[in-house]
């Protein structure tokens, strides 16, 4: 019970400080002048507290944590997170939003090429990192362009107070993101003791608990942007923002983990990354028309649910 509750703190702590952080990049990125599915892609999709949360994890020993976390969250955003946007109120993809949906499934193989042999050392781990840069430049260079009024419009209700955000100094914004880093990597800390408490608590494997627990926790602020977006009328900010995490947690996050410790992890992961890598063209197959109603939503619910009996079997 204390290893779930240090969880459920930890994601009101991830939570937080990704608000900090992305309310306040957010801003700074909009005035370079760049479409909101770029916004979704780059800023949205970048999700620094599951780097960390990685990162901590790797530093601490516990690798297959760290590996598990990184896989297990795209698993999560892909089939619950979407799926229960989708439940809510349909969701429209867009061509460009398919077309990085695709590459999200490049970095998915990628990375399950990279874990393929059980072990993840910091060349391989150099290699995600650098194809996450070559990703970023490519959706920057695709996306470069002033967004339209209405997409500026719709930004400015989807950050916290619009204009308040925009009012901020440079200096003040940049107190803000290091605050908001800091307080996710007080998050990171405690989410892995608390999933290190539950993997001595329940007896299952770190891969497990990292591919279920701390994944869900992890991706908890996630959930929350989705569904803000959702509220404001911006599906494209939702789906862009799960396939930019998707792509990023395959390369940025499961690299610099490498990075900070080599990984050794068990060969079972390896079918969860095959999944992973997959679901985007599951999430693809399901929208074929450029629409993701309610039914293909409860299907994505459903597939996490036999997704995690497996892993817990």
């Amino acid at each position: 019970m204390i290893g779930l509750l240090l969880l459920a703190v930890s994601a009101v702590l991830l939570i937080v400080g990704a608000e900090l952080f992305v309310e306040n990049a957010a801003g700074a990125a909009t005035r370079l002048g760049v479409t909101v599915i770029a916004v979704g892609v780059l800023l949205a999709g970048a999700e620094p507290e599951e780097l960390l949360t990685a990162v901590i994890a790797a530093g601490r020993g516990r690798p297959e944590l760290a590996a598990g976390d990184a896989i297990g969250a795209n698993v999560t955003m892909l089939t619950a997170c979407l799926g229960l946007a989708a439940v809510v109120r349909p969701l429209h993809l867009s061509r460009r939003v398919r077309q990085y949906a695709g590459l999200s499934t490049v970095a998915g193989v990628i990375a399950l090429v990279a874990l393929a042999g059980g072990h993840l050392g910091r060349i391989e781990g150099l290699v995600l990192v650098a194809g996450y840069v070559l990703l970023v430049g490519l959706v920057w260079w695709r996306e470069r362009e002033p967004p339209r009024l209405g997409e500026l419009a719709e930004l400015g209700g989807h950050e916290d107070g619009g204009e308040a955000g925009s009012a901020r100094s440079p200096a003040v914004s940049m107190l803000l993101v290091l605050a908001g880093l800091a307080v996710m990597l007080v998050g990171g800390d405690v989410a892995v003791e608390g999933a290190v408490r539950v993997v001595d608590a329940l007896g299952r494997s770190d891969s497990a608990v990292g591919l279920t627990a701390l994944a869900l926790a992890t991706t908890a602020e996630l959930f929350a942007l989705v569904l803000t977006a959702m509220r404001h009328e911006l599906p494209e900010l939702a789906v862009a923002g799960v396939v930019g995490s998707a792509a990023y947690n395959a390369t940025a996050t499961l690299g610099a983990a490498a990075l900070t410790r080599p990984l050794d992890v068990p060969a079972g992961l390896a079918w969860t990354a095959a999944v992973a890598a997959a679901l985007p063209l599951v999430v693809l197959a399901l929208a074929w028309r450029g629409r993701l109603g309610r039914p293909a939503g409860a299907l994505l619910l459903a597939g996490y649910a036999g997704y995690v009996v497996l892993v817990l079997r």
